[in-house]
């Protein structure tokens, strides 16, 4: 039977991958499939993207459009953290958390296993198998208890995580310790092994510094064992080396509750590092005015209306790039940017609403962050080739299905990434168009410019960056 075997990086980017850091990286992608031109969807943040990754589909569509964000189904007036004990109280509550089936489902419906090991948050956990609450399916991660009379078959290791430190060299060791004590039958027919570095050292030392460096060394140690664990095991998957994002340097921290909600009390606003989310509150309007004093601020960038309700001159709609759904906010705003040039791994800098100034996050509509890492590997993937056609997240669920032999739900937004695939015999068009969209808002002061970027391959739209002029 195929297996397949996704190895998620939390923040990994693609020139992160070299011989000199990442030796065992680089190696595995000179002998696969390289996407060059991969894509995160938006908001550039963990909970969204793993969804993504699962579903096939963009936030708008799946309903996980950020790590915090209003789930107006469950509360319209509170703003939830996306993690494992809120989302079992929101199933609960709603009878769903993703609002499609996702790779754990389709799995069970067609009689395979799957596996999670999670070293990451429990949100991220239990977004990436949400058939765990139905105790279907497996996923080992600190925060989810499992039965040990239910899972007896599997070694005493998933009960017993370590403390967790920074960088997290605890709790991505206690993966591979896992992993090794499994036996051959143990190991699912999909399998996800996520480990939460270099994104947790990034976020608290910043980007290429000896902290976060050695993280990233560490984890590609790992990823190196992985390998030989599979050698050892005559085990030959088809592996797919991928991350939720990429990543920059803050250069200012806003705080947005002093910005904004004082003056401005009927709405709610979900942070998400480098983007927030707005929501109005219960029988509240929503008022233009607020659009114009966000945009007044130095440290806005680009703000798209969640939905088609919402009709302001100067403003893109969600629906320009993806489709919009129930849970899509009234406004998602990308805090401002900039692109930065000769500084080695740090390629741009954003305002953020979370954490320090110097250190690294994400969550904005930049370049730096959309793009991220998509290399694919094994006997039914070319050998030692790339592309820069542009690929996303939401395009890993159909190639999987693909590789399965298992039919593509109507409602998937991705494509098969075919180009990779060593059996497919048709000729791969390797043009697609790049667009701009721009807008402008006139203010007393002068204008707000706004332009969304967009790659467009075989009628899939690909978000490319969004940016702002003053």
């Amino acid at each position: 039977m195929k297996k397949i075997l996704i190895v998620g990086l939390d923040g990994l980017q693609m020139n992160q991958i070299n011989h000199l850091q990442t030796p065992n990286l680089n190696k595995f992608k000179n002998n696969g499939f390289s996407f060059e031109n991969h894509h995160s969807t938006f908001p550039t943040v963990t909970r969204s993207n793993a969804a993504s990754i699962v579903t096939g589909v963009n936030p708008g569509t799946h309903g996980i459009v950020g790590n915090t964000m209003v789930f107006r189904d469950y509360d319209s007036e509170i703003i939830l953290p996306v993690f494992y004990s809120e989302m079992l109280d929101l199933y609960n509550r709603t009878g769903e958390i993703l609002l499609v089936p996702s790779l754990s489902e389709i799995l069970s419906d067609n009689g395979l296993s799957f596996m999670v090991l999670n070293s990451g948050s429990s949100g991220n956990a239990i977004i990436q198998n949400t058939a765990i609450i139905k105790n279907k399916q497996t996923t080992l991660h600190r925060d989810i208890n499992l039965d040990k009379n239910e899972y007896s078959n599997l070694p005493d290791s998933i009960h017993e995580w370590p403390e967790q430190n920074i960088p997290d060299y605890n709790s991505t060791n206690h993966i591979i310790n896992i992993l090794s004590d499994l036996e051959e039958d143990n190991l699912s027919d999909v399998s996800i092994i996520w480990f939460d570095e270099p994104d947790k050292s990034q976020h608290n030392f910043g980007l290429n510094v000896e902290e976060s460096n050695k993280a990233l060394k560490h984890v590609d140690n790992l990823f190196g064992k992985i390998i030989e664990f599979l050698d050892q095991n005559s085990l030959d998957p088809t592996i797919m080396l991928v991350s939720d994002h990429g990543y920059s340097r803050i250069t200012e921290v806003v705080d947005i509750q002093k910005e904004l909600q004082a003056n401005f009390p009927g709405y709610l606003f979900a942070e998400n590092g480098g983007s927030f989310l707005v929501y109005t509150k219960k029988d509240q309007i929503f008022d233009p005015i607020l659009i114009h004093e966000i945009i007044s601020k130095p440290w806005a960038g680009p703000i798209i209306a969640g939905s088609n309700k919402i009709s302001i001159n100067g403003i893109h709609n969600y629906d320009l790039f993806a489709k919009s759904g129930k849970r899509n906010p009234d406004l998602f705003v990308s805090m401002n940017w900039e692109k930065l040039h000769n500084l080695k791994n740090i390629e741009g800098q954003v305002y953020s609403t979370s954490l320090k100034k110097g250190l690294g996050n994400h969550g904005s509509v930049s370049p730096q962050e959309i793009h991220n890492s998509l290399v694919i590997g094994g006997k039914e993937i070319k050998v030692n080739q790339g592309t820069f056609l542009p690929s996303s997240n939401i395009d890993v669920l159909p190639t999987i299905l693909t590789l399965l032999d298992i039919g593509i739900p109507k409602h998937l937004e991705g494509r098969v990434l075919f180009e990779c695939l060593d059996n497919n015999s048709s000729n791969i068009n390797d043009e697609f168009d790049k667009l701009n969209f721009p807008l402008t808002t006139r203010l007393h002061n002068g204008e707000y410019i706004q332009n969304i970027h967009l790659s467009i391959y075989k009628n899939f739209k690909y978000l490319d960056f969004a940016s702002v002029e003053k």
